[in-house]
């Protein structure tokens, strides 16, 4: 058996020479197809894929090896359609499959093993199927995998004694490593198969299973007695045993086995299934590669109909969870044809289908319960999608193209409409939302702010703080360049009909004609002409005529003048100029994120819109025409930080806000900007069935530094009072390490669920309580034990006093013993401080005191020694036997301490031992017979050493011939005054 991970297939081999392909995408596992016509039984199966390629290879019990390669699976499928005739449940031969002659596929069967194969496996480094049996002339073969049909295939063949029974591969040091009968581990190079390079003894029955962690440097092997041994991959020596009696696991051998080398977790089976968790060392790693995306997240969304959560990342995958259980439903990619950034979801009117909009400006309808294309909208052009929303059976879409479209939701066999709007920013569109179905609100880069009518298009009021805090008229902008486009494709006999829209209102309903408001894609639909810069002037969508910004004579004839410009000469006429300091403000004027509050009704007094901007402010807006900017507040903790998402409940209680640093605050908004001008006559009071800010805990409320000061409360613009106080900080803390790019409150479990750009998806309860990540450990909403225990690891290594506090529920006493241990610390330094300002000033002082003066210091230490010889020692009970208590006093500053610790997150406090300044040590006297013992045996060593000298002392030997007799003389020396000897 074998997974098909990317397919949602498993692959099933079992006795009747067939394997058959499951879709385990749905709850009920249905048979797809099955692969027939097999000579023998198949015994082992692999499957590897990049996304693109795939390779799928089995081994049959006669050693037949059989490859299945196709050049993009997701596109073409694993096998090659065209080869049999398709239909449900369909048997697919095996012979047709061989006699394949497409290009996008390869498939190719040899006959390598004269025994069944035990292990198989495409090793993508090395472009070979790597295959091993218990055959002493063919142990294990490596088969070059051809680049088609015709070229040759080559086989590199090992040859060892009993065979081969298991094998690994590290790409990392390019070694084999294998174990089989003769219960040696052996590390082999992949270009020299005539011997291994070494080898590791110690196992007592045949190896059946091992494998091999690079990063550790390490071997893990399992024998037959259920032996687990590990090996490190240098040294060659064997690190841990672990005996079969401490693997509880039946009578049975190790069938089965799983090594996750990020966790270092070991898993076995039999009958039953064991786990074997080992060490990590570097546990940081771990929870990075333990992520809920591969990429950086662009947005999280709940439905409520199906309680999913649907994620997105850079890469173009969609992930569907389950948000009670964590658990990973569906997943599927939004672009087969290459990895494009998804920058935008939202679901449709009965939240049963998904719509993505991608950085390339493709548009798509899923069915996201089991990854189906629905539809693919027309592509405008092709600049970012920033903002996807679905309102009255129409997706509203806006994005890097500056302008705000709609398409209508029809049927598939109905034609598409759209509809351009007019051009009001100049600068890209970054956040888009809507009001009921009324109103919808468009942010841009520029800090532009345009309000639009939904019903007829058009913009009614602009909002910007760094220009006004009153309303604006909208300003229309002209794209030049689409006209400039136009003409050059006229010249050219073509036109791209996405370069330009009839955005005039006044012309009645879309059609298929040239007179249409909007544009029908459909077959024989004729490009309608495009609007002159006049036309399109003065069909300006504003709804009130009064908004309209007139231009001046001057304006309009530099307009025309302009028009009469061709493009070459207009392109020669522009010269760069410099960067204006307009333009540099521009980034920190940029609105990151637009909300309406849906529950408020527009007046003057009342902010019934919220935005974000760059330099970490959410400014409250007025629509109304006699309103305005009502207040602001600074709802991020340090400078440069911007709050880049916000979201509310459904009664407009709270507010909720994600900034770029990955902190998450909750703010209550219920009064905040609401009828500020007093109660409005015959408005009833609120009534919420449930007070929000009250489930939040006492122990959330920001204290310290972090608290948000306010120096003034209001402040005066051109007349204008725009109120600076901010709303009550229900809660803050720091749920993720980067910047947090989408989050959602779910109304029905009180739940938050945030997305970031550290790839990760987690779930919060509004009291700040962790449930878990997204593709990491599982739990139960509603049940706290089955929660996770454990805090992330990167949150608990650089989350604040504030956030660990929230997320430890305030239960966690050691951060207040930690407060204490730190206050107590800080009052000592200050006392000592204190202290020794107080001994230089007594030093001062005291030559100046009278009663000291008349002593001189010689007199004053004479008293000293006095009382410390008699006065001291001298008691009226116990004599000069007492002994006065010695009191240890600690040194006046700590020893230097050099203690160096692994772990960062314990706060080390230390003491230094109390000790007493060292007395001279005092020699006893020597008795009088040890005296004259020592003298004697000192006087014998003198008489010894004169006698060895004398004996030392050569003498003088002549040598004298008489009569060819040999006399030996010996004359003493005597040294005479001249220094001559005589005989």
């Amino acid at each position: 058996m074998i997974c098909l991970s990317n397919l949602n297939l498993l692959a099933i081999a079992s006795t009747g020479r067939d394997v058959e392909f499951y879709d385990i995408s749905a709850s009920k596992c249905d048979i797809v197809f099955s692969l027939t016509g097999l000579e023998g039984y198949v015994v082992v199966m692999d499957y590897w894929s990049d996304g693109t390629k795939a390779v799928f290879s089995i081994g049959d019990i006669e050693g037949y090896v059989s490859v299945f390669i196709s050049s993009d699976v997701l596109q073409y499928g694993l096998f090659n359609s065209g080869a049999f005739k398709s239909g449900g449940n369909c048997r697919i031969p095996v012979p047709a499959l061989l006699k394949n002659t497409s290009k996008y596929f390869l498939c190719f069967k040899v006959a390598l093993h004269n025994n069944w194969c035990h292990q198989i496996r495409f090793l993508p480094e090395l472009n070979a199927v790597a295959t091993c049996c218990a055959s002493d002339q063919t142990s294990m073969v490596l088969t070059t995998v051809p680049h088609s049909q015709k070229a040759k295939i080559h086989n590199s063949f090992f040859q060892l004694r009993k065979g081969i029974l298991c094998f690994d591969y590290s790409p990392e040091f390019n070694i084999l490593v294998t174990g089989g009968f003769d219960r040696i581990v052996r590390i082999w190079n992949p270009y020299v198969n005539n011997c291994a390079t070494s080898q590791m003894k110690g196992h007592s029955t045949a190896i059946t299973h091992i494998m091999v962690n690079s990063s550790d440097n390490k071997i893990i092997s399992i024998s037959k007695d259920k032996n687990v041994r590990v090996w490190d991959l240098q040294d060659c020596a064997c690190l841990q045993n672990i005996h079969s009696r401490n693997v509880t696991m039946s009578r049975f051998p190790i069938s089965s086995v799983h090594y996750n080398r990020d966790t270092n977790t070991l898993v076995l089976a039999t009958f039953l299934i064991g786990v074997l968790h080992g060490v990590v060392d570097d546990v940081d790693t771990v929870h990075k590669l333990q992520t809920s995306h591969e990429q950086p997240l662009c947005t999280a969304l709940y439905n409520t109909n199906f309680k999913q959560v649907v994620s997105g990342c850079h890469n173009g995958v969609v992930s569907v969870w389950e948000i009670l259980t964590g658990e990973k439903i569906m997943q599927f990619q939004t672009s087969p044809e290459k990895a494009v950034e998804v920058t935008a979801m939202t679901f449709d009117g009965p939240k049963r289908r998904l719509i993505t909009g991608s950085k390339d400006g493709s548009l798509r309808l899923w069915n996201f319960n089991n990854g189906a294309l629905l539809a693919t909208l027309p592509i405008l052009n092709d600049n970012e999608v920033t903002g996807v929303i679905y309102i009255n059976q129409r997706i509203y879409v806006s994005g890097w193209s500056k302008r705000v479209m709609w398409y209508l939701d029809v049927k598939e066999d109905m034609e598409m409409e759209y509809r351009i709007w007019n051009q009001y920013h100049a600068e890209d569109i970054y956040s888009m939302h809507a009001h009921g179905n009324k109103m919808l609100v468009t942010a841009s880069y520029s800090g532009d702010i345009i309000v639009w009518n939904i019903d007829s298009g058009r913009a009614f009021c602009r909002f910007n703080a760094s220009e006004s805090s009153r309303p604006l008229l909208p300003n229309r902008v002209i794209d030049r360049s689409a006209f400039d486009r136009f003409e050059v494709s006229e010249s050219k006999g073509s036109f791209d009909e996405s370069e330009w829209t009839d955005s005039s209102e006044d012309r009645g309903e879309a059609t298929v004609s040239q007179s249409s408001q909007g544009v029908s894609v459909g077959p024989g639909a004729p490009p309608p002409h495009p609007p002159s810069p006049q036309e399109d002037k003065d069909s300006s969508c504003s709804s009130t005529p009064e908004m309209i910004q007139e231009e001046s004579g001057a304006e309009k004839e530099n307009e025309r003048t302009h028009q009469k410009k061709s493009p070459k000469q207009r392109h020669k006429s522009g010269k760069p100029q410099p960067i204006s300091a307009k333009e540099l403000e521009k980034p920190r004027l940029a609105v990151e994120k637009a909300l309406f509050l849906g529950t408020r009704e527009r007046s003057p007094d009342t902010a019934i819109l919220l935005t974000s901007a760059a330099d970490g402010y959410v400014y409250a807006w007025s629509i109304h025409h006699l309103g305005g900017l009502l207040g602001k507040f600074r709802a991020v903790h340090s400078e440069g930080t911007a709050i880049s998402t916000m979201s509310t409940d459904l009664q407009d209680q709270m507010l909720l806000t994600g900034d770029s640093t990955g902190y998450i605050m909750l703010w209550d908004i219920e009064r905040y900007c609401f009828c500020m001008q007093g109660e409005r006559e015959g408005m009833a009071p609120l009534e919420k069935a449930v007070h929000l800010p009250s489930l939040i805990p006492r122990y959330c409320k920001v204290t310290g530094p972090r608290r948000m000061k306010v120096e003034k409360r209001t402040e005066v613009v051109d007349g204008w009072s725009v109120s600076l106080t901010p709303p009550p900080l229900l809660s803050s803390w720091r749920g993720h390490l980067k910047g947090i790019v989408s989050l959602e409150y779910v109304e029905r479990f009180r739940l938050i669920v945030t997305a970031s750009l550290d790839c990760n998806v987690r779930l919060w309860t509004i009291a700040g309580s962790y449930i878990g990540t997204f593709g990491q450990a599982q739990w139960r909403v509603g049940d706290h034990h089955a929660f996770p225990w454990e805090l992330p690891m990167d949150l608990r290594r650089v989350g604040s006093c504030q956030t660990l506090k929230v997320l430890n529920q305030g239960t966690q006493p050691h951060w207040n013993c930690a407060k204490r241990i730190l206050e107590t610390l800080t009052q000592q330094k200050l006392r000592h401080t204190a202290m020794a300002s107080t001994a230089s000033d007594l030093q001062e002082l005291v030559p100046a005191d009278p009663r000291i003066a008349q002593y001189s210091n010689d007199q004053i230490e004479e008293t000293w020694q006095h009382w410390q010889e008699k006065g001291k020692q001298t008691s009226a009970i116990l004599g000069l036997a007492y002994k006065q208590k010695v009191r240890h006093h600690l040194p006046s500053c700590p020893p230097d301490l050099q203690v160096s610790f692994s772990s960062r997150e314990q706060l080390r406090v230390y003491k230094s031992m109390p000790c007493t300044s060292l007395l001279p040590i005092i020699q006893p006297p020597v008795p009088e017979l040890l005296k004259e013992q020592q003298q004697k045996t000192q006087d014998g060593a003198d008489m010894l050493g004169k006698q060895k000298r004398n004996n030392k002392r050569g003498a003088h030997v002549r040598f004298s011939s008489n009569k060819g007799a040999r006399r030996k003389s010996i004359a003493p020396k005597q040294q005479t005054r001249g220094g001559s000897s005589i005989a």
